[in-house]
């Protein structure tokens, strides 16, 4: 599977609130993505289900 590669673009986001974060970029190699996170205000376990939640709702939204 080939990923298009996006248009460079500026974002700001404004995460002063956020108790997590995660960021998924396009990796240096095809095919490969570059992933930063972090979390503060939450334990990282709870961070992970949260994660697993979210990735469960885009399988089902992708019809897997």
């Amino acid at each position: 599977m080939t990923i298009p590669k996006p248009e460079t673009t500026m974002v700001a986001i404004d995460g002063s609130d956020a108790l997590a974060f995660v960021i998924i970029r396009p990796g240096g190699a095809e095919g490969s993505a570059s992933i930063e996170s972090g979390a503060q205000g939450m334990s990282k376990q709870a961070a992970a289900y949260v994660l697993c939640q979210v990735a469960d709702l885009f399988e089902a939204e992708a019809g897997r």
